[in-house]
């Protein structure tokens, strides 16, 4: 039997006000969509999960979040459309900050898309210290500033 003192680094999340951290995440990929949920749960946020970027949005409109992930590549409505409805809508959603989780975020890193609408990037597949170091950083941020977004990405 192996035995030893293996000690995980707690990665808990926790709002600027010290309450858990509401996140809304858009993922069209059900398994990913299920994992990384899961590792937002674990690190103590309530989690909204969607499949799409019009659920996304129709779901910003109704509710108050801390974060909001989207992926770029989605069906029936994209990340980038998502990201700019949600800016578009005014009031407390346009100022919630938006992440960008994508596997395609070299594409639209390219073609700067992604720079007026998102303060974070993270390409996929993102580990767990990446994720909590990307949704701490967007939980802190209060203004969009997004060259705290150039920390993250891929460029």
């Amino acid at each position: 039997m192996i035995s030893g003192n293996f000690e995980r680094k707690s990665l808990s999340l926790r709002g600027p006000d010290g309450s858990r951290p509401r996140l809304l995440l858009a993922e069209d990929c059900d398994p990913v969509r299920v994992v990384t949920a899961a590792i937002l749960k674990g690190m103590g946020c309530d989690v909204e999960a969607v499949v799409h970027g019009e659920q996304a949005v129709r779901s910003a409109a109704e509710n108050r979040f801390d974060v909001i992930v989207l992926d770029i590549e989605m069906p029936i409505m994209d990340g980038i459309a998502a990201a700019r409805s949600i800016r578009g809508m005014g009031g407390v959603a346009a100022q919630t900050p938006l992440m960008a989780l994508s596997a395609f975020l070299a594409d639209s890193v390219r073609s700067g898309d992604w720079r007026e609408m998102f303060d974070i990037a993270l390409p996929k597949p993102a580990n767990r210290n990446e994720l909590h170091a990307a949704v701490s950083a967007a939980l802190q941020a209060r203004a969009r500033e997004p060259e705290a977004a150039y920390a993250f990405g891929a460029f």
